[in-house]
C-alpha cells in the first residue's frame, strides 16, 4: 500500500504525461518541479542534472520506463514511478529498490531507433546493476551528444512516436 501523497503524485504525473507531449515529468509535494521533452534517456538526465539532490524524494512520470531508466530512478532517490510502458526489467529494478511503480502496459523491450532491435542504452547496460555506474556510463554519452543511440518510442494507445529532439 502507498501512501495518499504518493497516489496523488502518481495521478498527477500520470495526467500530465497523458495530456502532454514530454517525456519525462517529476513532481514533488504536488508541485511539479520540471517537464522534458526528448528522446531516450536525455530527458530523465537532464532533469536529474538541472534538480540536482532537490529530485531526491520526488515521484517520476516517464513515458517509457527500461533499464537505464530504472537505474536512473534509483540513482536520483525517486520515491515513486509512473509509466504509460515498461519493461519487466525496469519494473523488477524498481521493486528490488523499494521504490513503488505504476504502469499501464508491460513491453518486451525498449526498440531502438529504426525499431529493428534493442535500444542501445539498453544493450550497454546489459550487465550492469549498480544506479551510480549506469548513471556514470549514461551522463558520459549524453555529455557527448551520442546522437546515434536514439530509441523510438511509439504510445500504445494513439500509436504515434512520442519522441523527439527538443529537451527543454
Amino acid at each position: 500500500m502507498v501512501s495518499d501523497e504518493i497516489q496523488a503524485g502518481l495521478k498527477l504525473v500520470r495526467d500530465i504525461l497523458n495530456t502532454s507531449d514530454v517525456s519525462v515529468v517529476v513532481v514533488k509535494n504536488n508541485q511539479v518541479l520540471t517537464k522534458k521533452k526528448g528522446a531516450g534517456i536525455k530527458p530523465i538526465i537532464y532533469a536529474i542534472e538541472e534538480l540536482g539532490e532537490n529530485i531526491h524524494e520526488s515521484i517520476l512520470g516517464d513515458r517509457i520506463l527500461g533499464k537505464a531508466s530504472s537505474l536512473l530512478c534509483r540513482y536520483a532517490k525517486i520515491k515513486a514511478v509512473y509509466s504509460p510502458q515498461a519493461t519487466k526489467t525496469a519494473i523488477a529494478l524498481l521493486i528490488k529498490g523499494s521504490i513503488p511503480v505504476q504502469v499501464d502496459h508491460i513491453i518486451p523491450y525498449v526498440t531502438n531507433r529504426d525499431r529493428s532491435g534493442l535500444c542501445p542504452f539498453e544493450k550497454m547496460l546489459e550487465n550492469i546493476t549498480e544506479p551510480e555506474i549506469a548513471y556514470n556510463i549514461l551522463t558520459k554519452i549524453i555529455k557527448t551528444d551520442f546522437n546515434t543511440a536514439q530509441q523510438a518510442v511509439i504510445d500504445p494507445i494513439t500509436s504515434r512516436d512520442i519522441t523527439g529532439e527538443d529537451v527543454s
